[in-house]
């Protein structure tokens, strides 16, 4: 009977996280829908993509040949 309630708990805790993470991506995208007039150029477009698959700024940096810098600063140009 303790491990079922143990088995619960656990499970009740992974939802939660998941939703949690849910809800994260959620307000993430509606970011991107209110932007996305703004993504004017092919680089810009890559960098969103690349954003939207979790990829870190230095990691498109590097992909991109540019520095971190410069996706900060196309990011903040349409902000």
């Amino acid at each position: 009977m303790v491990q079922v309630i143990g088995v619960f708990t656990e499970l009740q805790r992974r939802v939660y996280a998941l939703n949690y993470r849910i809800k994260e991506y959620e307000q993430k995208s509606a970011e991107v829908q209110k932007r996305i007039s703004y993504v004017i150029g092919d680089r810009e477009v890559e960098v969103l993509h690349r954003l939207l698959d979790g990829n870190s700024m230095r990691a498109i940096g590097k992909h991109m040949k540019c520095t971190k810098d410069w996706i900060v600063k196309q990011m903040l140009m349409g902000a």
